[in-house]
């Protein structure tokens, strides 16, 4: 089965897994809203450019159901200062992380910029 994906930097897809993190921080909008049954994939490395590959884990699947722009208040509230390495800049934009699964087991696949196209076999998430 095809599924869009989203790369994330460790640690992040375990804090979102963990209810620690509660939306991610881009600078750039996806070209529709929402976004349903996002595979999120933890990877290592940054990816700068567009042709930009690292080895990652499909971890979970979200929603990102809420996009506004990153306040300096918000910013200073969340307390990120100095925290994975984020450092508060305009233009940015907060996505509203919501009805996250996390996958039974991490399935390794390619982490890429942007979202883009993985397609998983076998995929299994923990239910309530």
């Amino acid at each position: 089965m095809k599924y869009q994906a989203l790369s994330i930097l460790q640690p992040a897809v375990v804090l979102i897994i963990d209810g620690k993190k509660k939306q991610e921080i881009r600078s750039w909008l996806p070209p529709s809203l929402p976004l349903k049954n996002i595979l999120l994939v933890q990877n290592e490395n940054y990816l700068s450019s567009d042709d930009d590959e690292d080895e990652g884990l499909a971890m979970a699947l979200v929603d990102f159901t809420e996009f506004s722009n990153w306040t300096e208040e918000e910013y200073l509230q969340q307390g990120l200062k100095n925290t994975l390495g984020r450092v508060w800049k305009p233009g940015y934009y907060t996505w509203k992380i919501e009805n996250i699964r996390k996958l039974m087991k991490p399935i390794p696949c390619k982490a890429k910029k942007g979202i883009y196209e993985v397609e998983l076999t076998d995929i299994s998430v923990f239910t309530d």
